[in-house]
């Protein structure tokens, strides 16, 4: 089984910017997003990236391209989606 620590630290940097992440992100009804919350949700889920980044690493190294592949592809739609989230938040 290749790649179990990097497999934890996804869950763990995942539940962490859950956890960050304010109910507006969801859809639900809360007061406009302030800059520091939102900087410290932005800054959680750049934590997420960082570790599937790795695990994308540790997936090529042990032969598994097509699953690299694929995941480095749903890491570039995470970034553009947290793009979008840092140039929504007022200055």
């Amino acid at each position: 089984m290749a790649c179990e620590l990097q497999k934890v630290a996804v869950a763990v940097a995942f539940g962490n910017a859950v956890v960050a992440t304010p109910g507006v992100a969801f859809g639900t009804v809360a007061p406009p997003l302030e800059p520091l919350i939102a900087a410290r949700m932005w800054l959680s889920w750049v934590g997420v990236v960082v570790t599937l980044g790795l695990l994308a690493k540790c997936l090529d190294d042990a032969g598994r391209h097509q699953d690299a592949q694929t995941l480095r592809q749903e890491i570039d739609k995470l970034k553009g989606e947290m793009e979008s989230i840092k140039n929504s938040v007022p200055h």
